[in-house]
């Protein structure tokens, strides 16, 4: 789940063809988990995140309703100005590929106009583990290739696939034209565990997010650690 959520892009340019120009992908990303505790507690959790993809770009952020966002600048401002934030929850993710398929990873603060770069060692322990495939597709082509089909409903270009034993189970529907999954199902086959990414094709924002960070101050993540 961490390195779905995981989810999070960086500096590119549009993919043209022909003097034709790609649309990136972009989509509404909606995760929901259930846990069924050993004193009978069911504890249930929902948000949604900001998915676009293009070439050689994601981009992930979390969703924050208006109220909510309101709320938390209340109390952003009280707070002490050498007080360094580390929960990037509601960061932007940016994640880019240069052409020797170096990846670089950052967290975007609007709020600060400040754009946070981790070290490669770092990387990992802020949640993105370095593979460029499953951030990109949001799942391992070549493992979905060695799973079940199954004979199940499925939308026009898209198939479902199953891997499961006797205590868990992983079910993706795939959408092969956009090649991205529409649904990312994990859990234990009791069902005390459940949880579940829904992806909902979505407008992109114009302009796109990674253009709005030309003015902002870049920082090293090391020295938040101060």
């Amino acid at each position: 789940m961490k390195k779905v959520l995981f989810i999070s892009s960086l500096f590119s340019t549009f993919l043209i063809s022909n003097c034709v120009v790609a649309a990136p992908l972009s989509a509404i990303m909606t995760f929901e988990s259930m846990t069924l505790t050993s004193e009978g507690v069911k504890k249930q959790t929902r948000f949604q995140e900001r998915f676009i993809r293009d070439n050689n770009i994601v981009w992930s952020e979390r969703i924050i309703p208006a109220v909510v966002a309101k709320h938390n600048d209340s109390e952003d401002s009280h707070k002490e100005e050498h007080e360094h934030n580390l929960n990037f929850a509601t960061a932007g993710k940016w994640l880019t590929r240069d052409a020797n398929n170096q990846i670089k990873f950052c967290f975007v603060r609007a709020e600060e106009k400040k754009i946070i770069t981790p070290r490669v060692s770092e990387y990992g322990t802020l949640g993105f583990d370095g593979v460029w495939e499953t951030a990109y597709y949001l799942v391992n082509r070549e493992a979905l290739k060695k799973m079940t089909v199954l004979k199940q409903a499925a939308p026009e270009g898209a198939t479902w696939y199953e891997k499961k034993d006797t205590k868990q189970f992983t079910r993706i529907l795939w959408d092969a034209r956009q090649e991205i999954p529409l649904s990312i199902e994990t859990g234990n086959v009791d069902g005390t565990l459940d949880n579940k990414i829904t992806i909902t094709m979505a407008p992109a924002p114009s302009p796109l997010p990674w253009n709005n960070v030309g003015s902002y101050q870049t920082v090293a993540y090391e020295d938040l650690l101060d």
